[in-house]
């Protein structure tokens, strides 16, 4: 019996160029060889399948930027169809999002992450998701706008009161202490169709923010109509963390100081 040749394969398939001519071998050492040969063959299997793994990339929050961005990820990485758990494990076990199931309605989950833009502003994430009875995403949101057309269509409440009762439209605001240097508190309106603020299933708000979550351009100014409170940058929902900038916060300071002094030097001509 021939001994096998020696394992030259890699995780790219190629052979090197220097290679062992075949000889005969006493029955001991091709015993050996047999083994040998096949120890190296698992072992490279253990290595390639750990070069793959490591090479897919972990999902951060930090790593996408614009509103667009997050919905062409979530298009890519959590079509219609995605269960449960695979979304889970992008936002929450990854992503390290704090997972809010929706009081009333188990079906509906959000990832909430909140990004101190070095204390100018409190950046939200809020990424919530609808699934049908089979665990399956029906309909994915990103800060309260829909990600999938063909999807699970967005509720939209009746901008006229329930029967016997009165309609109301308030002024809220969103205390962000942490953004002491900017925005501490977002400002947005609340149209409630019964004027009880404690049933929210007929709520809808109005507001604004950016489009980029970058101190140094925070991109166009995005409005926000016809929104749900909870799946929106509003939503009074605490995230478990408020995460630094991942960049440095001296640019930013530079910035925000010369545009303040270009600012009070127009004011003052």
């Amino acid at each position: 019996m021939e001994a096998p040749p020696l394992a030259w394969a890699s995780c790219s398939g190629r052979r090197p160029r220097n290679t062992l001519a075949p000889r005969q071998l006493s029955s001991h050492t091709e015993t050996i060889m047999n083994n040998s040969y096949i120890a190296s063959v698992i072992l490279l299997l253990i290595l390639c399948s750990t070069t793959v793994a490591s090479a897919e990339s972990t999902f951060t929050f930090e790593s996408v930027v614009t509103l667009d961005e997050m919905s062409s990820l979530i298009h890519a990485k959590a079509p219609l169809g995605t269960s449960r758990a695979n979304i889970r494990r992008m936002f929450v076990e990854q992503g390290r999002a704090t997972l809010k199931i929706k009081a009333d309605d188990p079906s509906i989950e959000k990832y909430v992450y909140d990004i101190d833009l070095c204390h100018y502003y409190i950046w939200r994430w809020n990424i919530s998701a609808d699934y049908d009875a089979s665990g399956q995403l029906r309909q994915a949101y990103v800060n309260g706008n829909i990600v999938f057309s063909n999807g699970h269509p967005k509720k939209v409440v009746p901008k006229v009161a329930k029967e016997g009762k009165k309609a109301s439209i308030y002024r809220v605001q969103r205390p962000r202490p942490e953004a002491y240097k900017g925005e501490s508190s977002l400002g947005f309106l609340l149209f409630d169709r019964d004027s009880d603020p404690s049933t929210t299933d007929d709520q809808a708000l109005v507001g604004a923010g950016p489009s980029r979550a970058d101190p140094m351009n925070m991109g166009k100014l995005i409005a926000y109509t016809d929104v749900e409170p909870w799946r929106s940058i509003f939503d009074f929902d605490a995230a478990d963390r408020i995460m630094p900038y991942p960049g440095s916060c001296d640019g930013v300071d530079m910035l925000m100081s010369a545009q303040k002094n270009k600012v009070d030097g127009g004011i003052n001509k």
